[in-house]
C-alpha cells in the first residue's frame, strides 16, 4: 500500500493512534469516503507516494468544542478537492467526520489554502 509522506508522518507522530478519512473523488461524481486506522496502515507497513499538491487535514477531538469549525471542516473534506484525507486522534471523530461529509451536498471547489498549496508545489517540482 502506498501513502503519501505527510500520512505516513501523522501516523508516526500519534504513534499509530487515531483514523483517517480517505476521499476518492471520481470525475464528476460526488466523492467516497473510507476510514481506516492509524494501526492498521502500520501494519501493513505502507511506503511512500501520492499525488502532489494533495493536502491531508487534521481534526482532533478538540473540534468538537467548536460547532463553526467542525462544520468548515467537514465541508472542506467533502468538497475541496485538493483535500485527499483526513487524520483525526481518535477513530470516533474519523467516523463521525466521514458520515457527515457524506451527506455534505456535493459541490466541489478548490480553496484558498488549496490553490497556494498546488502554486507551491508547481513551482518547487
Amino acid at each position: 500500500m502506498h501513502m503519501s509522506a505527510s500520512v505516513l508522518d501523522l501516523v508516526d507522530i500519534f504513534d499509530g493512534e487515531g483514523a483517517f478519512v480517505f476521499i476518492d473523488r471520481p470525475v464528476g461524481g460526488p466523492p467516497v469516503f473510507h476510514v481506516q486506522t492509524s494501526a492498521e496502515l502500520r501494519a501493513v507497513n505502507a511506503q511512500v507516494a501520492g499525488r502532489s499538491g494533495s493536502q491531508v487535514m487534521l481534526a482532533t477531538e478538540e473540534l468538537r468544542k467548536y460547532p463553526l469549525q467542525l462544520i468548515s471542516m467537514v465541508n472542506t473534506i467533502a468538497n475541496d478537492i485538493t483535500v485527499t484525507a483526513a487524520f483525526s486522534d481518535t477513530v470516533e471523530m474519523a467516523e463521525y467526520l466521514a458520515w457527515e461529509a457524506h451527506k455534505v451536498e456535493y459541490a466541489p471547489f478548490v480553496s484558498a489554502v488549496g490553490r497556494l498549496s498546488q502554486a507551491f508545489l508547481g513551482n518547487t517540482s
